[in-house]
C-alpha cells in the first residue's frame, strides 16, 4: 500500500510540474522577444535612382529569437522617411509634426512604417487621396535578434509588419497623411501624418 501511495504521489507531481512548464513557455510565447528599431540607412535619392532601396542593416542577421505567435494586430503607424532631390532623406522621428528640411524638386518620397497587420491602407497628400499606384513598394519587417530589420533576411523569419513607399512626385511640399485598419481583433484604425515643407 505505501509503493502504491509513493507512486501515486510521484504521478501527480509529474503532472503539476509538466503544467506549470507548459504555462510558463506559453505566457513566454504571447509576449516575444524585446525589441528595438535597427538603423537602417536609404540609398541617395537622386532623379536617376527613382526607386527607393534601403541597404544592408547595421545589426548583424542572425535569427536568435523567433516569433512563434498569431498575426499581431496593428499596433503601431507612422512616417519613417521623407526624401526628395533637394534634402536627400530626412527620418522622421516619433512625434515629429514637419519636416524639418525644406524638401523639394523632381522627386519626392514618403516612408511609413506599419507595425502589425492592417490592411492596404489609405494615403493623401494636401487632401487628394493618392491612387493605389503611388505605392510602388512594400518590405516586410521581421525580429531579427531583438531588432525590427527590413526587408526580412530569408525564410523562416515571422513577418511582424511592412514598410510601405509613396511616390509623391509633383508635390513641393503639403500634408502627407496615411491610415489602415488592422486586419485582426481589435479591427483598429490608426492615423498617422506629416507636414512636407
Amino acid at each position: 500500500m505505501n509503493k502504491k501511495f509513493r507512486g501515486s504521489l510521484f504521478l501527480s507531481l509529474a503532472v503539476l510540474f509538466s503544467v506549470h512548464v507548459y504555462a510558463q513557455q506559453s505566457e513566454s510565447d504571447k509576449q516575444g522577444p524585446p525589441v528595438v528599431l535597427s538603423e537602417i540607412q536609404f540609398t541617395p535619392l537622386e532623379v536617376g535612382n527613382s526607386d527607393l532601396l534601403p541597404a544592408e542593416a547595421v545589426d548583424s542577421l542572425t535569427q536568435t529569437d523567433s516569433q512563434r505567435a498569431p498575426a499581431p494586430p496593428l499596433t503601431q503607424v507612422y512616417i519613417y522617411a521623407v526624401g526628395s532631390s533637394n534634402c536627400n532623406w530626412e527620418y522622421i522621428t516619433n512625434g515629429q509634426n514637419s519636416t524639418v528640411c525644406n524638401h523639394g524638386g523632381a522627386l519626392l518620397r514618403a516612408v511609413v512604417r506599419e507595425i502589425g497587420y492592417g490592411g492596404e491602407g489609405i494615403a493623401w497628400i494636401n487632401g487628394s487621396l493618392l491612387p493605389s499606384s503611388a505605392r510602388y513598394l512594400t518590405e516586410s519587417i521581421c525580429v531579427v535578434g531583438g531588432s525590427y530589420v527590413f526587408p526580412c533576411p530569408a525564410a523562416g523569419y515571422t513577418i511582424v509588419g511592412w514598410m510601405k513607399y509613396y511616390k509623391l512626385d509633383g508635390y513641393q511640399s503639403g500634408t502627407f497623411k496615411y491610415q489602415n485598419t488592422s486586419l485582426n481583433s481589435p479591427w483598429n484604425t490608426m492615423f498617422t501624418q506629416i507636414r512636407i515643407q
